[in-house]
């Protein structure tokens, strides 16, 4: 099994993600579409390697680990879309109690998982730890 920093680290390559996309998109990657046959062999195998695309005949799909990661990608994405409203949502940290700064999270924030992330992960974490 692909460790998870040799994960991040294919996902860190522009040209791996837009192979992810391509394939999304359902338009198989094709040597043309890269600077060179390396590249593009490089980033199949490696992509391939770590479990998240797979040879289907002579097209490549998404495994179901892909599929994961993909919609991690697109959160991803999505906030950093939203980073000024996440700056925003830093400033007002200590400043609101948790029902104000629920509140603003929810008015700022559209999509779900990452309003989640904000409130429900966050409120879980920050629990007071018991001082033995």
């Amino acid at each position: 099994m692909t460790s998870l920093s040799e994960i991040f680290s294919v996902l860190s390559d522009d040209d791996s993600l837009r192979i992810i996309q391509m394939i999304v998109d359902h338009r198989d990657p094709k040597i043309t579409d890269f600077e060179s046959p390396k590249r593009y062999y490089t980033r199949l195998s490696k992509l391939k390697n770590a479990l998240i695309i797979k040879r289907k005949g002579r097209s490549y799909e998404l495994t179901a680990f892909g599929l994961v990661i993909y919609d991690m990608i697109q959160t991803v994405k999505l906030a950093h879309d939203l980073h000024w409203k996440l700056q925003v949502i830093d400033a007002i940290e200590d400043r609101v109690p948790d029902v104000e700064r629920r509140q603003i999270i929810e008015s700022l924030i559209a999509d779900r998982s990452i309003r989640r992330s904000l409130t429900e992960i966050r409120l879980a974490n920050v629990e007071p730890t018991k001082v033995d």
